[in-house]
């Protein structure tokens, strides 16, 4: 069991990551583009990246959260208290 967390730990953390390189391309691109063309034309060229760069990145960040390890200190505590207000 412990592996698989492991393995399920990296997968997410690929895929955070891509997301991320996604969501940082359309800068990245806007650095080179206004070396290369006019300002409007650069501005325009990464504006149209980020329109499809983006949705990917996003649906790359929900499927990550599908494989959260959800680590011990991070839980909560369940005590009285916590079954008390929720009804159990």
């Amino acid at each position: 069991m412990q592996a698989q967390t492991r393995k399920n730990a990296r997968v997410a953390a690929f895929l955070n990551r891509s997301a991320l390189c996604l969501l940082i391309l359309p800068a990245a691109c806007l650095v080179w583009a206004l070396q290369t063309y006019p300002p409007q034309d650069a501005y325009w060229l990464c504006f149209s990246l980020a329109t499809y760069a983006w949705p990917f990145a996003g649906v790359l960040l929900l499927v990550s959260a599908g494989f959260h390890v959800d680590t011990p200190k991070k839980r909560v505590k369940k005590g009285p208290w916590f079954r008390h207000a929720h009804g159990h």
